[in-house]
């Protein structure tokens, strides 16, 4: 059985008349009676009720017209979600992010993208540098958001925003009262809380080596996994940290953040995805990123 016995079926059963179905169908009505018969030989049953003076459905018929009606509005639904698809405007898309693009990129991003593609599933997973590297390179996420830099070849990056850092100090510390910026050389007695290389070696070096810079190596008094916990330390009063100028966006009471006089290192954040993933969705995921933070 093929679409077109569908709707040969159809004519015939709207018409109730052979020969009205094969002028709609633009036909001779002598092939369109062979096509019902082999339709109704086919399914081993009477579709219709033929006499000289009239054509009825039976009741086999009415049933059968009923699910051909829904056979065609399936077809048309399903070629439509099908080229919906191919321009990226449904299927799913899953998102890697970093801890600090939580404050303020990847709202951006989603809030943007949802409004414009509302009936594609975004999933988000928070993952370090290095475990977004990972599940991109097994495609079990389609877009990065990371820290810089990373050696990929399989990989494209698309810078979208640096931003200098500050210090996060806890609200009775004795800095937290300055109103001019700190110098580097001032935190070399603290204990600093930072995230764990592993989780994004960028960041992590970038502290190290400003630290070597200024003539100290910084004491780490803690590690933690995200910056959404180094800030709860802080507010605890369990140490200090280097952090991104967005993390200001995540008001912590007890945490006060302060600029640092002539730190020139700069955190790039990228989005990153697959060279070979051509996915609409991931194309239209980086129009949408070009407008948001256009170069």
């Amino acid at each position: 059985m093929e679409l077109r016995h569908l709707k040969y079926f159809i004519a015939v059963a709207e018409e109730l008349s052979f020969s009205k179905a094969a002028l709609r169908l633009k036909m001779a009505q002598p092939p369109l009676s062979q096509q019902i018969k082999n339709l109704e030989d086919e399914l081993g049953i009477l579709l219709f009720c033929r006499s000289k003076r009239q054509v009825i459905l039976t009741e086999a018929g009415k049933i059968f017209l009923e699910r051909a009606y829904q056979i065609f509005i399936d077809c048309d639904q399903a070629c439509d979600m099908a080229q919906k698809a191919s321009r990226g405007e449904l299927g799913h898309l899953v998102i890697g992010f970093n801890g600090a693009a939580s404050f303020d990129i990847l709202p951006k991003l989603i809030t943007f993208y949802r409004s414009v593609y509302p009936r594609v599933k975004l999933i988000v997973k928070q993952l370090g540098t290095a475990e977004q590297v990972l599940e991109l390179m097994e495609r079990k996420i389609q877009i990065g958001i990371l820290c810089l830099p990373v050696e990929n070849s399989d990989l494209n990056f698309k810078v979208i925003q640096k931003e200098s850092f500050v210090v996060a100090l806890p609200e009775t510390h004795v800095l937290a009262l300055r109103t001019d910026p700190i110098e580097m050389f001032e935190l070399a007695q603290e204990e600093f809380i930072m995230t764990t290389r592993k989780v994004g070696h960028g960041y992590y070096d970038i502290i190290i080596n400003c630290c070597h810079q200024a003539g100290f190596s910084p004491y780490v008094a803690q590690e933690v996994h995200e910056l959404q916990t180094t800030v709860s330390l802080i507010a605890a009063g369990m140490g200090i940290a280097l952090m991104p100028y967005s993390i200001q966006k995540f008001h912590t009471p007890g945490v006060v953040y302060k600029p640092l006089n002539q730190f020139t290192s700069t955190m790039e954040t990228a989005i990153t995805w697959r060279k070979d993933n051509t996915s609409p969705n991931v194309q239209n995921f980086l129009l949408i990123t070009d407008k948001v933070y256009p170069n």
